[in-house]
């Protein structure tokens, strides 16, 4: 049997991003930053539409950074290797545009940034993986539980994870195959 696993070469892009938007927060200013990169409700309304991923790479400081780069560590990791770099960035890149999506229609006053939307979409497509493959969907339900109780905790956007949650849902029922364990094609 072959050894499927690569280097998951989008989920250290995407860590870099996210590593170079904290960067440029710290350098510009947060509020600065996030005050001219943070989605909001209304911002495709007002032509805004850079918003749409930049805000995806921007947080609320170091500790929003961090939990957010681990959790894409525990869930983007194993996912991409499981099925493909390509299909995996098209899920994160889904996940993070339905996110603002959500928030644009359904933002209310605050200002939201964070990667927490993406995320939201890769834990979603990897209970898909493990439906559809016969695998223990107990890690990627945990993780939906928590962070769905988590969603209603004083400003955090539960617009953002719910959008998210919704869009890497809906993307990974399209395109994530049926496949074993190993990451290989079942045929037949």
């Amino acid at each position: 049997m072959r050894n499927n696993r690569r280097i998951p070469i989008v989920t250290v892009v995407i860590f870099v991003l996210n590593a170079v938007g904290l960067f440029y927060e710290y350098t510009a200013g947060m509020n600065r930053a996030i005050y001219n990169f943070g989605m909001y409700e209304g911002a495709l309304q007002d032509g805004e539409y850079l918003r749409l991923i930049v805000s995806a790479f921007l947080h609320f400081g170091f500790y929003h950074f961090s939990s957010n780069m681990i959790c894409l560590v525990i869930y983007g990791l194993s996912l991409e290797n499981r099925i493909g770099s390509i299909k995996y960035a098209v899920i994160y890149a889904v996940s993070a545009l339905g996110a603002s999506v959500l928030i644009n229609y359904t933002g209310g006053n605050g200002i939201h940034a964070g990667a927490s939307g993406a995320i939201w979409g890769l834990m979603t497509a990897t209970l898909v993986y493990n439906l559809r493959n016969n695998l223990n969907p107990y890690y990627a339900l945990r993780g939906i539980v928590i962070n769905l109780l988590y969603s209603f905790s004083a400003g955090v956007s539960w617009q953002g994870h719910f959008g998210g949650g919704i869009a890497g849902l809906a993307i990974a029922l399209a395109l994530v195959n049926n496949r074993g364990s190993d990451g290989w094609r079942i045929e037949g």
